[in-house]
């Protein structure tokens, strides 16, 4: 293969992907759109190319994720995807008008009582670009917000910087919940005293008896003094014996 032509992976792998599609297997689909996105990946790797160009690449299959995910019944995961797409392009300052039309549609099918304008100021004023990021604004915390039309009316004519302002309070209650998961602490240890087992190591046995003569002052070479006075009268009986049979 000739420099590695992940680009052309990649269009052969969209081919395959919006195949699959049209035949509703939305798994070989989903597997070919990653496909595609890991040969971007590759690519924008290859080339040296910014963490914005490097978006612009991964966000593009999530367009083809997002049909997917919206064949399939799954419109908050599909808006997700279409998010991510929209947000990229808009930090990279490329032409949204299409793509903002389709947002709205996607944002229709998850959310049919809040309105369109104010999910896209706190889109557009989400300080990161990332798949996360964008995730995490569309299905956790834009549903915790205000949704009355008192609140809508007022938002729709909020600056950059207030639509900034009420993104960051977003972002502060997802650091505090994630703070509040101990993620990784160990439960704390019990009061309860811990009973420990001391090894048992029993005596061996020997065939006969020990004695320490450190502790016996009645031994001499070894042995008892009893035993030295028992020897020494069967010697003399003995020596006694011997002499009345030699006279």
């Amino acid at each position: 293969m000739i420099l590695d032509d992940y680009l052309g992976q990649a269009a052969n792998s969209k081919k395959l992907a919006q195949i699959a599609i049209k035949e509703r297997r939305f798994d070989d689909a989903w597997k070919h759109l990653n496909d595609q996105k890991n040969s971007y990946l590759k690519h924008a790797s290859k080339m040296g190319f910014s963490k914005t160009e490097t978006l612009v690449l991964d966000s593009s299959p999530h367009e083809d994720m997002a049909n997917v995910l919206r064949l399939e019944g799954k419109h908050k995961n599909a808006l997700s995807n279409i998010s991510y797409t929209y947000k990229v392009a808009y930090t990279a300052n490329r032409p949204i008008i299409t793509l903002e039309k389709k947002l709205e549609a996607y944002y229709n099918r998850a959310y049919k009582k809040q309105p369109f304008k104010r999910f896209l100021s706190l889109l557009k004023a989400l300080p990161n670009s990332d798949y996360i990021s964008v995730r995490d604004l569309v299905e956790i915390y834009f549903p915790l917000s205000p949704d009355d039309d008192e609140v809508a009316s007022k938002e729709g004519n909020l600056s950059e910087q207030e639509i900034k302002k009420v993104n960051d309070n977003f972002l502060n209650q997802r650091s505090i919940a994630r703070s509040k998961e101990h993620i990784g602490i160990p439960p704390p240890l019990s009061n309860k005293s811990v009973k420990t087992v001391k090894p048992s190591h029993p005596e061996p046995k020997y065939p006969t008896k020990v004695i320490d003569s450190k502790k016996d002052n009645n031994l001499i070479l070894g042995y008892p003094a009893s035993e030295w006075i028992i020897g020494l009268m069967v010697g003399v009986a003995l020596l006694i014996g011997l002499i009345w049979l030699l006279s």
